[in-house]
């Protein structure tokens, strides 16, 4: 785990949540393990706590990681995790795509008809 690349076109925070993932994946960070504090973590990026929050959030909609208001982050045991779990979750990650896909665009055709309105202002 090291520093967030300024020349990587991603995100800062999806560099360290790929980065975590990757360590969970090799087994630095075992299920029920903790994970260093935000703070720590955020020190460690070079980063603002609010950049690795996102990570986190990231890793956390993934089911990869369960956080606890003054207990900290934990990798969780996807072994145990029921497949029931995973499809209703990406059940509710595909609702919130399509809602997000619906709004962006309505943003467009407002977007659009305001930009129409004014030329025929002109």
């Amino acid at each position: 785990m090291g520093e967030v690349n300024p020349n990587d076109p991603r995100p800062p925070y999806v560099q360290i949540a790929d980065d975590l993932r990757r360590a969970v994946q090799n087994g630095e960070y075992e299920p029920g393990a903790k994970l260093p504090s935000g703070r720590e973590l955020a020190k460690q990026y070079g980063v603002a706590l609010m950049t690795v929050t996102g990570a986190i959030g990231l890793l956390r909609d993934e089911g990869l990681v369960e956080s606890w208001q003054g207990r900290g982050v934990f990798v969780t045991d996807q072994q145990r995790r029921p497949a029931s779990d995973v499809s209703v979750r990406l059940a509710e990650l595909a609702n919130i795509v399509e809602k997000q896909s619906a709004d962006l665009a309505d943003l467009q055709a407002r977007i659009a008809a305001l930009e129409g309105s004014r030329r025929t202002k002109r």
